[in-house]
């Protein structure tokens, strides 16, 4: 079994991110025990899948999409309130966007060894990314630090833009 265990985000305006990543699935949590999101979702590089849900059965998003070594192409979200993710693996490096050009933000993760490290958003507005991912392909933990990212940004849009960790 793999894992990803990180933050995104400062120690005061980010979330934790720790899933445990199977051949199949992926389960764990967005944000903290009171503040957060369960992560559900399952795939199959091989068959080129990913689905599930992040948070709970009434309050949560939909993951739908299609998912190789090298990309990931999914909506985050629903029709109309979600986004959606692209991404792309090049040498160590995952690259991509989630959301449209005006209204989203850019991924770029780097790996190296066991670490992840990297920038979702802009140079100005945005997050660093700072993790320890084991025995877990790059392009799953960079869907799983795409949606942290989504998530607090949907969080923090929801609660009028306060900056409280959760």
């Amino acid at each position: 079994m793999g894992t990803i265990k990180g933050r995104i985000g400062g120690s005061i305006g980010g979330y934790d991110l720790n899933a445990n990543v199977t051949e199949t699935r992926i389960t764990g949590r967005i944000g903290g025990l009171i503040f957060g999101s369960d992560i559900n979702l399952e795939y199959s590089i091989e068959e080129g899948y990913i689905r599930g849900r992040i948070g709970g059965v009434f309050i949560g998003r939909d993951v739908t999409g299609e998912i190789s070594r090298d990309s990931v192409s999914a909506r985050i979200g629903g029709a109309v309130d979600g986004n959606t993710l692209e991404l792309y693996v090049r040498d160590k490096t995952v690259h991509g966007r989630c959301g449209g050009e005006v209204v989203g933000f850019d991924i770029d993760v780097q790996f190296e060894g066991n670490s992840a490290v990297g920038r979702l958003g802009g140079d100005f507005i945005g997050m660093d990314i700072r993790a320890e991912i084991a025995d877990v392909e790059p392009i799953i933990a960079a869907v799983m630090f795409a949606i942290t990212y989504y998530i607090y940004k949907v969080n923090h849009r929801n609660s009028g833009g306060s900056s409280g960790s959760k």
